[in-house]
């Protein structure tokens, strides 16, 4: 299972290098012009593979330590879903605070990046407090 875990780590790696390397080049222009960067998605998923390089190790051996790990990761990510859709209530609605019009689109891509990167990110942190 070690030489498993040590293949996925490298391809997790390369492909997370990679990810964020295309990410970084496809939104640096709309980010400079101050526009909604629809590429966030491919930086969410090179900085996810990252996180998994990381965790690979960790996570693979599916003993007690992993099932306790992803569960916590799991629970916590329920609850950061919840706040970032309340976030993106308050900053897109029609009251005092609606200071951005996103679209439809715009608003899933904003979950599915924020759920891609919370996901990986709060399983690190449960493996450094475990």
């Amino acid at each position: 299972m070690v030489g498993k875990a040590k293949e996925n780590r490298y391809l997790y790696l390369s492909l997370g290098v990679l990810l964020t390397t295309l990410g970084i080049y496809f939104s640096y222009e709309d980010f400079i012009r101050g526009e909604f960067v629809d590429s966030v998605m491919i930086l969410a998923l090179g900085v996810s593979q990252l996180f998994f390089a990381y965790l690979s190790p960790q996570i693979f051996p599916r003993d007690e330590r992993a099932k306790a790990i992803i569960g916590k990761a799991m629970t916590a990510n329920y609850f950061i879903l919840f706040v970032v859709i309340l976030i993106l209530f308050l900053i897109t609605g029609q009251g005092s605070l609606g200071m951005w019009q996103l679209s439809a689109n715009q608003v899933l891509i904003v979950l599915f990046s924020t759920m891609i990167i919370a996901i990986p990110g709060t399983m690190v942190v449960f493996t450094r407090l475990m």
